[in-house]
């Protein structure tokens, strides 16, 4: 699917339409899930004030050889939010039961997980012991690492204009999301708004501290991680993550995507997309 000869909303109701929407429960409504593909399952779970349209640039590529499933985490995009307390072990819970419902409580998949996502699926993983094959963090949060020096995001919420919200969105991409300003494409912008617009559940909101050391200690799959070099949430601390993820198995992998912001799978997609189906397939 050619993005230059579509809008941006045109092109994501296409590539919606492409795929299958599945509907499963968080205990108090729906979870929403969009599935391409008929491989083996690999589930990608989008970050904070996202939705699955964190994915776009890699849906179409990656369908090609596995069966995605990408849900709108409970809270986000149109899936019902979770009555409190909110936790990540409770989110993670309905989302396991999800992919159980979706394809069976025996199937083994791979789980990749952005920011706030990588989180879920440490807890995801820890759910579904074994059959979690394969686990590959992108830019995770929850790492017990220094965080980088980042200005803080802009409001857009009380801006009266388009404009005026439109550059504010761009702002915030610049400052977290992307790190080349030529990247901050009109597809870029109508995702952040439309997911920003729609996002009640994030990080902050969480009860518990965002931790992933209680979860992957013993984790049996293959471990990896994919950081942008300039990722705005780990700053010049790429290395610390390295190490942390290493503590939890020595041989996980721990690439760096030259040139890339914290939204490496956007801003990068071809040679994101090159090394995660890699590392799915068990090839690096």
């Amino acid at each position: 699917m050619n993005v230059a000869n579509l809008t941006p909303s045109e092109f994501i109701a296409a590539l919606d339409r492409a795929g299958t929407r599945r509907t499963t429960s968080n205990g108090t409504g729906d979870v929403i899930w969009r599935i391409w593909g008929t491989g083996d399952p690999l589930v990608l779970l989008h970050g904070g004030t996202g939705s699955w349209m964190h994915w776009v640039r890699n849906i179409e590529a990656l369908s090609q050889d596995f069966m995605l499933l990408a849900p709108d985490t409970p809270g986000s995009g149109e899936s019902a939010t979770p009555t409190p307390p909110l936790s990540a072990e409770r989110i993670a819970a309905s989302l396991h039961a999800g992919i159980a419902t979706i394809i069976g409580a025996k199937t083994g998949f791979a789980l990749c997980g952005f920011s706030m996502g990588g989180l879920l699926a440490g807890h995801v993983a820890q759910l579904a012991g074994t059959r979690t094959q394969c686990l590959v963090l992108v830019g995770s949060g929850g790492m017990d690492a220094p965080r980088g020096d980042m200005a803080p995001l802009q409001s857009w919420r009380r801006l009266s204009s388009d404009q005026e919200k439109r550059e504010v969105h761009r702002r915030n991409l610049g400052i977290l999301m992307i790190h080349d300003p030529r990247k901050i494409d009109d597809l870029a912008l109508y995702i952040q708004s439309q997911n920003a617009a729609r996002s009640r559940v994030r990080g902050k909101h969480l009860t518990q501290p965002l931790t992933l050391s209680h979860c992957l200690p013993g984790f049996k799959g293959r471990l990896a991680g994919i950081w942008g070099e300039h990722d705005a949430t780990a700053g010049p601390h790429l290395a610390e993550r390295r190490e942390r993820l290493r503590q939890f198995q020595p041989t996980a992998s721990f690439d760096i995507v030259p040139g890339a912001g914290h939204w490496v799978q956007y801003e990068a997609h071809e040679p994101f997309n090159r090394l995660l189906r890699a590392l799915v397939r068990g090839e690096r």
